[in-house]
């Protein structure tokens, strides 16, 4: 999706539009999660029809849907609207479930196998990042692996029944038999946004650490807090989305996990450059990211 007025080229759908009028102002709103500083009025949320077409471009709907029915605001939604708000959520939340769910049990057959893995991207900013409800919506599950264990965890996943091959050279997939959810992939990746060098791999897979959304779920290994931010700022860097600014914005103004470590380290140039397009959406950011200098903890995302 365009993300108007970026310093970098835009990618996604729409790449030769801009939205129009208070569209940019809720994207933004929806991105960033201090909800109620910025909070859109009904005026800026009519008609919602438009906002709703470009929220589901943006890949921001589920939040715009979450905010919609539990956040403070003007809009008078009809009884339709709101039981199609409601079941859009349940539907996205079942499927997160689902996919949750894979990435657990690959994850244990994975570290079976002596092979240490970590959840990247949208599996992991909504386990981590986002309110309950499965609001980050993605495509497939993404596993960080180290490049010499790549083959391995294929024949784990061919072992586990993904067989088919998917989008990627290194994506499987396999059916579920859900009405919901047909199939589901996992796309094995050997680096990070912001590098590719197997000892910086290791070494992010040694600094994770471990998220449970609840007991009946299990845990999910993620990166640490710094390589997370890194990560997300390169890939934003690289491509400019709505959903990249979301979570990049998460990583920043929600509870820091453990980023003192980060502090001696230079934040890499890919992740700088990111950052400096972060800077644009949320101008009152700080020249330099939490991640690289000192911060005071900031509150995680809460429901308004």
């Amino acid at each position: 999706m365009n993300i108007p007025g970026a310093a970098h080229a835009p990618a996604g759908q729409s790449a030769s539009s801009e939205p129009p009028g208070s569209v940019p102002a809720v994207l933004r709103w929806l991105c960033d999660p201090r909800s109620e500083p910025c909070a859109p009025t009904a005026q800026d949320l009519s008609p919602l029809g438009g906002i709703l077409e470009w929220a589901i471009d943006a890949k921001l709907v589920c939040v715009l849907a979450d905010r919609l029915l539990h956040g403070r605001h003007d809009v008078e939604l009809t009884r339709a609207m709101r039981s199609f708000l409601t079941q859009l959520l349940r539907s996205n939340a079942r499927r997160t479930h689902l996919h949750r769910g894979e990435a657990i049990r690959v994850v244990q057959a994975l570290n079976r196998q002596g092979v240490s893995a970590a959840v990247l991207n949208g599996l992991a900013y909504d386990t981590e990042l986002y309110p309950p409800g499965g609001l980050r919506q993605f495509t497939d599950i993404d596993l960080l692996v180290v490049p010499d264990d790549r083959e391995t965890a294929l024949g784990v996943l061919a072992e586990l029944g993904f067989s088919e091959q998917g989008r990627g050279a290194h994506t499987r997939r396999r059916l579920t038999g859900d009405t919901l959810t047909r199939s589901i992939s996992v796309d094995i990746s050997t680096s990070l946004g912001h590098t590719a060098d197997p000892a910086d791999i290791r070494q992010a897979l040694v600094g994770g650490h471990s998220v449970e959304r609840s007991e009946a779920e299990g845990e999910l290994p993620v990166l640490a807090r710094a390589d997370a931010l890194w990560h997300a700022l390169a890939r934003l860097a690289a491509r400019p989305r709505w959903t990249s600014v979301a979570d990049a914005s998460r990583l920043v103004l929600t509870s820091p996990d453990r980023v003192s470590a980060a502090a001696e380290v230079s934040m890499p140039d890919r992740a700088h450059a990111g950052w400096a397009v972060l800077r644009t959406y949320l101008p009152d950011l700080p020249l330099s990211p939490p991640a690289t200098g000192t911060s005071e903890p900031l509150e995680r995302e809460e429901r308004s």
